[in-house]
């Protein structure tokens, strides 16, 4: 949650200037906080790398107490008094820690909001832009602490045309703010920062102003919370005068960072390095967008209704890596299980294929076999059931053999992601019913066999979106005793028969 203002006058520079500060400790009552410190030095890197604000121009102040406030905010005021001449001049305060109504809790002091707003008041510049993700308590997904308010209008221009207060906060009245250790910070900070990264440009002009910060944070803060147990609502009240909006941050110059070009409708993760990395921006893109990073290595995730994608790409200072969804690779639901990318427990495919059974008698051929079944992928292994069935015709004169066979198996297969798709390593049993009937001009009763089988197997994936295909093949000792028409049984017996298949699994869940 943030903003830099960024933009000349038309006459002049403007002065920007920002306060950032961050506090996990509150009041002795309050549970402390995990990410409100580095939420702060989320939003002083962004002021200063893409908000035209000299770093000696952002008062970064980590874990203090509301005296530390006050003297900073007083000491600003004097510096901006003998700094600001005739230029225009505008002040970002932000704030991440513990709150109630009554104000902010840092370290075990409070600093009223009348205290705060009027100190505000009291630096002389143009424009007050304030934002405040506050905190009031924590449990599983730690809570965060004025009526909900839906993005406003602005025009917009690249100029400081507008002078008065705007006031920003994460949650509305009777709500909590909330933290999320996947993200590793504020829900809202987080999406107000990726915003003003370049995801809240819907203009497409590569600035992005107030309007489109707010709007792409209160639209993300909803979608993201609407999984929790209560829907966090940010909210705001401005009293500004003027015709412009105001130009937050600039993303059109790579030459001052590094930029990842975004194609394809849907969400967009950035983790820096790897999965296991930390998460730099979540973000919701209509069409295009131009997200400004630090020059690195990224592992960029998309998802849309078709599935998800990944691809690991370099950035350099200065240069532009366009992503297009569609050519990214294909990572399969039952993987997103695997790697606990999902919040889903399970991935749940039909399954239908055919393959080759071989010899299951003397003089008969292998045989082709059709199936169809379910598939289930957990995180730490996948169960997969099918109905099997076979037929074949052999001739031996003089005679010919015909034989149907239908079964049940369930497999239990380890699957290890790499690569192209997945390789599986797991045991598979079964049971088989088996009729046999004869064409002779001898005597050749028709008969049955019970089957009993079990043997490993080996496996490959390859993802096509939600849909698999997947190579098998394994070896089946099988134990069977065999029936003539007047349920006449032969002693039991033992074969060992190799099996391969190929077949879709179209994943459902």
């Amino acid at each position: 949650m943030i903003a830099a203002l960024a933009g000349l006058a038309l006459a002049g520079e403007v002065q920007r200037y920002a306060v950032v500060v961050g506090t996990n400790e509150g009041l002795e009552s309050d549970t402390p906080l995990l990410y409100a410190e580095r939420d702060a030095e989320r939003v002083a890197d962004v002021l200063v790398e893409l908000g035209d604000i000299r770093s000696e121009d952002v008062l970064d102040l980590r874990d203090v107490d509301a005296d530390r406030v006050r003297d900073a905010l007083r000491d600003l005021a004097g510096r901006v008094e003998r700094r600001k001449g005739g230029a225009e001049a505008l002040l970002f305060f932000y704030y991440s820690g513990h709150g109630d109504e009554d104000g902010l809790r840092l370290s075990g002091t409070v600093l009223p909001f009348a205290d705060l707003t009027e100190l505000l008041h009291e630096i002389p510049v143009d424009v007050r832009v304030l934002v405040v993700d506050a905190c009031q308590s924590g449990e599983l997904t730690r809570l965060k602490g004025a009526v909900p308010a839906e993005p406003f209008e602005i025009r917009a221009e690249d100029r400081l045309d507008t002078e008065g207060m705007a006031i920003i906060t994460s949650s509305s009245i009777g709500e909590d703010a909330q933290e999320s250790d996947r993200l590793q910070g504020g829900i809202f900070t987080h999406h107000f920062v990726a915003g003003l990264m370049g995801a809240a440009d819907a203009s497409g002009d590569h600035r992005i102003t107030l309007t489109e910060a707010y709007r792409y944070g209160y639209a993300e803060t909803v979608r993201s919370t609407s999984r929790a147990r209560f829907v966090q609502r940010p909210s705001f009240g401005f009293q500004l005068s003027g015709r412009s909006d105001l130009v937050l941050t600039r993303v059109e110059d790579p030459g001052r960072n590094a930029m990842l070009a975004l194609s394809g409708p849907g969400q967009w993760l950035v983790f820096e390095g790897t999965a296991s990395g930390e998460i730099v921006a979540e973000v919701s893109v209509e069409r295009d967008a131009l997200l400004s990073v630090t020059p690195g290595d990224y592992l960029v995730r998309y998802r849309s209704d078709r599935g998800i994608r990944e691809e690991s790409v370099d950035v350099p200072r200065g240069e532009t890596r366009e992503l297009v969804a569609k050519d990214m690779g294909a990572i399969s639901p039952g993987e997103t299980v695997r790697k606990g990318i999902e919040e889903h427990k399970a991935a749940l495919a039909l399954t239908f294929g055919g393959g080759m059974l071989g010899p299951t008698g003397p003089s008969l051929p292998p045989s082709a076999v059709g199936h169809v079944g379910l598939m289930a992928d957990f995180e730490a292994l996948t169960v997969a059931t099918r109905l099997v069935g076979s037929g074949l015709r052999a001739s031996n004169e003089p005679i010919v053999i015909h034989q149907a066979r239908i079964g049940l198996d369930v497999a239990g297969i380890k699957k290890i992601d790499a690569g192209i798709g997945a390789f599986g390593l797991g045991v598979r049993a079964g049971g088989d019913l088996t009729n046999q009937w004869f064409d002779t001009t001898g005597d050749a009763p028709s008969r049955r066999a019970l089957t009993g089988r079990l043997g490993p197997l080996l496996s490959l994936d390859v993802p096509l979106g939600r849909t698999l295909v997947v190579l098998s093949g394994g070896t089946d000792v099988q134990l069977y005793r065999r029936y003539d028409v007047d349920m006449e049984s032969s002693p039991l017996a033992t074969q060992v028969v190799p099996t391969v298949s190929l077949e879709l699994a179209h994943y459902v869940r």
